[in-house]
């Protein structure tokens, strides 16, 4: 696939991310930034971005725009909307797309909320409509997760997986268009049994936290759930399973201690408190451990 021009429609923080990556890759970039909003602050956010990824920003090809008609078009062979997640706003900025991009562009959606089938519901050419699903901070996380409609085409599916590969992402693809995709749906699963655990007090957030990062979690560095249980043994796996199944959360909703916290305006850093109180000493320094963290563990993968 010989994706030369991309289009990233939303200056925010991820569209800014994956425009310095696909720039520093060598993709010529064009963002859309209404004035006034995010796009005031891109191109300090795109120097920090660049910054992370030790590329110089003056080697990033790189265009800011404020309109859809301010595009070039014709050249254009994938686009990203990345705007809010808004249901009404994303069909809109779809419909507006199709009518100006040439019939071989690559039409995606970055929601992490709602399917490409909804999004693009209604729209001719259903097989060039993918999710790009990607994840914060996306100019560092690997992982994209391409989804497919019922009508999307594979063979576009596996290009763009092969063109996102040789630019230092981890593209799956995800071939059902379901709520939460693949990671997320994983990771919800998790959530939900963890705020079990802390609604039943069977341990405290410090030390769920503990027993995830130091147990399993780092694990996860050398295998995934499913080699890791091809490894141990899936007898093993089975027999555990079936005793530990029917004590798992089953819930259909979040934990009314959930809903409380939010109620309260205990929501977390932004508020000061969520389950620790916080300061702006104690928020920098743990989001800038947070960043150190992450970004080793990242190169541990990638190395290997």
């Amino acid at each position: 696939m010989d994706i030369k021009h991309i289009v990233i429609v939303g200056a925010g923080t991820m569209g800014t991310d994956l425009a310095v990556k696909l720039s520093a890759s060598g993709a010529r970039v064009t963002v859309i930034g209404r004035p006034g909003g995010r796009a005031e602050t891109f191109a300090a956010r795109a120097i920090s971005a660049a910054r992370d990824l030790d590329v110089s920003s003056d080697n990033i090809d790189m265009q800011l725009v404020s309109t859809l008609t301010s595009v070039d078009w014709l050249s254009v062979d994938l686009v990203i909307e990345n705007v809010i997640e808004d249901l009404a706003v994303k069909q809109s900025i779809f419909r507006q797309i199709v009518s100006l991009a040439n019939e071989h562009a690559i039409i995606t959606s970055n929601s992490s909320t709602f399917g490409i089938s909804l999004i693009a519901s209604g729209l001719s050419q259903q097989t060039r409509f993918f999710g790009l699903h990607f994840f914060m901070p996306a100019h560092l996380v690997p992982l994209v997760e391409i989804v497919m409609s019922e009508s999307s085409e594979l063979q576009i599916a596996n290009e763009l997986k092969q063109y996102l590969s040789a630019r230092d992402f981890v593209p799956v693809i995800v071939r059902k268009d379901v709520p939460g995709f693949l990671a997320n749906r994983i990771q919800a699963a998790l959530i939900r049994e963890v705020w079990h655990i802390l609604e039943r007090e069977i341990a405290t957030p410090e030390d769920v936290d503990k027993a995830v990062m130091y147990g399993f979690g780092c694990r996860f560095l050398a295998a995934g759930p499913v080699m890791q249980k091809e490894i141990s043994g899936l007898d093993v796996t089975y027999s555990a399973n079936t005793s530990v199944f029917s004590d798992l959360s089953n819930a259909d909703k979040p934990p009314s201690f959930l809903g409380d916290k939010v109620k309260r305006g205990e929501i977390g850093m932004k508020s000061g408190k969520g389950f620790w109180h916080w300061d702006q000493a104690s928020i920098r320094e743990t989001r800038e451990r947070y960043m150190q963290k992450l970004k080793s563990s990242i190169k541990v993968l990638l190395d290997n």
